[in-house]
């Protein structure tokens, strides 16, 4: 599982920076186009838009990956290590099936739904921007189902902090 989470890792991070260096340049090329060529580009704005969205999304299911998005560690530190334990248990269940119903069945839903739908500067159907729902759903219940291994691993171990999960 840990091969799988790197190689998960490292097509997340070269997708999205990927995508970030597109955007720039994109966004170069936009402020030149409208301020030196005044001659604005309309295909990069909306490229730029559905960039940002891939972007955002991905970079969102990474931090699922690597733990570290919001959560408010003051109530729960002041619990005893089993409580703790199953709130960590929870959470992340409270994930899971967010993931499952709103990002990846929500997502194909309207992926599907918008597939004849065409975005008119850049011609491409609008599925493509609303795949990045279940795609980066997909992405979050795998990590998901990598931090329960890990709190599992946790609890197994009575060493191990269960409060950095």
């Amino acid at each position: 599982m840990e091969k799988a989470k790197r190689i998960v890792d490292t097509v997340i991070l070269s997708v999205a920076g990927t995508v970030i260096i597109l955007m720039t340049l994109l966004s170069t090329w936009q402020v030149i186009a409208r301020y030196i060529l005044n001659d604005p580009s309309t295909l990069s704005e909306e490229l730029i838009r559905y960039m940002l969205i891939w972007f955002t999304l991905l970079a969102a299911a990474y931090v699922f990956g690597r733990n570290k998005h919001i959560a408010i560690l003051f109530v729960r530190e002041q619990m005893s290590q089993k409580i703790q334990v199953v709130l960590a248990y929870l959470s992340q269940i409270a994930i899971l099936l967010t993931a499952a119903v709103v990002f990846i069945y929500g997502g194909i839903r309207i992926t599907l739904l918008t597939i004849p739908q065409i975005a008119p500067a850049t011609g491409i159907s609008m599925s493509f921007v609303y795949a990045s729902l279940p795609v980066s759903g997909a992405v979050i219940f795998f990590y998901t189902i990598y931090n329960i291994m890990h709190i599992n691993r946790s609890v197994n171990k009575e060493d191990e902090d269960v409060t950095s999960l």
